[in-house]
Parts: structure tokens; C-alpha cells; sequence
């Protein structure tokens, strides 16, 4: 195997930097184009996964609470806190896949 040096215009061919470049020549922020990254990648597809299992978990808490025979004070207590959870959750996969339409969207 011969040994060669990498050439300097090696890294400026990747797509994804390609992409990278031109988002922001279009307009968008930093964190637009690290957000569009990451949503390119398999570990956001797993992370998404995840968070999807944990809202659907978490819709199923007040059924065991009430099966259980917990209070009306206590369903309510646990309804709220469902609610905030699943809004914080899905205000995290909103903001990647924000940031990743805004992108296909300039880049048409």
C-alpha cells in the first residue's frame, strides 16, 4: 500500500460540508447548520426513536396510576407533569427538525 498525502481539497468535497457551506451562504445561523448536521445523522435517528418511546410511555402513566387506584389528586398531579414532560420532549425533536427544514427549504 502506498502511502499518500491526503490533498487539500479532500475535506471541501464531502457533501455534508458541501451542504454546510452553501446553507450558510444562503443565510443560516450556526446553530441552523450544526442542527441540520445532526439531524443527518444515525445517532439523531436513534435519539428521535427514544424520545418518541419515551412520550408513549409516558401517555400510558396515567392509565397505571388510575388502574392502581390513586387519588383524583394524584392523577392531576401526574397529568400535569406528563403534559410538561412530553412538551419539553417534543420541543427538542421540533428543533432539530426545524432547523432541518429551514435548510431544505433555502437550499431549493
Amino acid at each position: 500500500m502506498t502511502k499518500q498525502a491526503i490533498r487539500p481539497d479532500f475535506f471541501a468535497k464531502l457533501p455534508s460540508l458541501a451542504k454546510d457551506k452553501e446553507a450558510e451562504k444562503k443565510g443560516a445561523s450556526k446553530e441552523e447548520r450544526q442542527l441540520y448536521g445532526l439531524s443527518s445523522s444515525a445517532g439523531w435517528r436513534v435519539l428521535k426513536e427514544f424520545i418518541d418511546s419515551l412520550i408513549e410511555d409516558l401517555e400510558s402513566l396515567n392509565s397505571s396510576a388510575i388502574a392502581s387506584g390513586a387519588t383524583f389528586e394524584e392523577i392531576g398531579k401526574n397529568a400535569l407533569v406528563i403534559d410538561m414532560t412530553k412538551g419539553i420532549l417534543e420541543k427538542v425533536v421540533n428543533k432539530v427538525e426545524d432547523a432541518r427544514e429551514s435548510i431544505d427549504e433555502q437550499q431549493k
